[in-house]
């Protein structure tokens, strides 16, 4: 391998353990307090069903698209 192969996989491999350590860190500050959890919770599920929400409009008015199909 050549030196610089090297360095770009040890800083990658090191940014993969800071995110890692940062992540477990955030996880265990916000499950020692139950209402910063709860809201985390909140949050997340809400963000993901109006996700959810907006992918299903998207899939439903692109089956009543009048020019679908047409090649221009």
């Amino acid at each position: 391998m050549e030196t610089k192969q090297i360095a770009i996989f040890l800083i990658i491999a090191g940014i993969v353990i800071l995110v890692l350590k940062s992540i477990t860190e955030i996880i265990k500050w916000v499950m020692g307090d139950t209402f910063i959890a709860i809201g985390l919770f909140l949050l997340v599920g809400g963000a993901i069903l109006l996700a959810l929400k907006f992918l299903k409009e998207n899939r439903d008015d692109a089956k009543d698209e009048p020019f679908r199909g047409i090649k221009q």
